[in-house]
């Protein structure tokens, strides 16, 4: 194991006795305080116990914060080397939400997060992906606060090498809060409808919305239809494919965050390895899945 592994199972070492720590201390100081109970050092006795749990959260941040850091720049990028090509990992770094909010395909409420970029090229396809997080959150007039979650999930975005004239949705049924652009104040020639194949077995699967059934027609294929029903099986999440702005999208809704770090068991990383090449391979067989007609894509 080289010298960051070690590193970091020492970190989680320190994270784990950390958090014992905090335990001892919060019982320590639930039994200081009741033995110190209408004495003169009651007061005392409480100041020096949270005096120690803050002094002991401080610490457990820091370390906690080079520990995700740690984690992220060894073990992504160690998996995304065996998956892609010249490939940039920026874990801080997202989308930004203007960006996706102007290809009007989902609709967007008041939170917003994104992070974990990653650039680079599978099968000479370039591409890049990142968690995105979109919901809404809304108080009523008795004060109680709820959270509708819209999307959370991996992101793709994939560069045409042909120049794509209208929009076109893929939509998996079960793949909610999708935008639609069909409102009364869009302009006639940017609506999108509701468009129809000839596969039936497909038209049950997915909803498709076209601005031009013709060039529809000419990006849905059979193999291209083939490919998704198939993604469609093999991929346990609701899925959405976009041809918007002269890009494919590929949202894939997991319902949560990809490449979060968690602490090790048994003395290695096996269980967090093989949880971000899932992660990757979510990647992998979404481009490959589109790559029925490789000249649509930019070598």
């Amino acid at each position: 194991m080289d010298e960051q592994m070690n590193e970091l199972l020492e970190l989680a070492k320190k994270i784990r006795r950390n958090d014992r720590i905090c335990l001892l201390l919060t019982f320590g100081g639930i039994a200081l305080t009741v033995a110190l109970l209408g004495s003169g050092y009651f007061f005392i006795g409480i100041i020096l116990v949270i005096a120690a749990l803050i002094m002991n959260g401080v610490c457990s941040h820091k370390i906690g914060r080079k520990y995700r850091e740690l984690y992220k720049t060894t073990l992504v990028n160690r998996v995304a080397a065996e998956f892609f090509q010249n490939f940039e990992y920026l874990p801080d770094t997202g989308y930004e939400k203007n960006d996706l909010r102007s290809l009007e395909i989902m609709q967007f409420g008041s939170d917003y997060n994104s992070e974990d970029t990653i650039r680079g090229t599978y099968n000479g396809v370039p591409f890049t992906r990142a968690d995105v997080y979109i919901a809404d959150t809304s108080t009523d007039s008795e004060g109680n606060t709820t959270t509708t979650e819209y999307f959370k999930g991996q992101w793709l975005m994939i560069t045409s090498n042909k120049d794509f004239h209208s929009d076109l949705q893929i939509i998996q049924k079960g793949f909610g809060f999708t935008k639609r652009k069909k409102g009364f104040f869009t302009r006639k020639e940017e609506r999108r409808h509701v468009f129809e194949t000839e596969d039936v077995s497909f038209n049950k699967r997915f909803q498709c919305l076209c601005q031009n059934d013709a060039e529809a027609f000419y990006l849905l294929t059979p193999g291209l239809m083939q490919s998704l029903m198939q993604l469609s099986e093999t991929l346990p999440y609701k899925m959405m494919v976009a041809y918007v702005q002269n890009q494919i999208h590929v949202l894939i809704d997991t319902h949560r965050d990809s490449m979060e770090p968690s602490k090790p068991k048994n003395g290695n990383f096996d269980r967090q390895l093989a949880d971000i090449r899932q992660d990757m391979e979510i990647i992998t067989r979404s481009i490959s899945g589109l790559l029925v007609d490789r000249n649509l894509y930019r070598a």
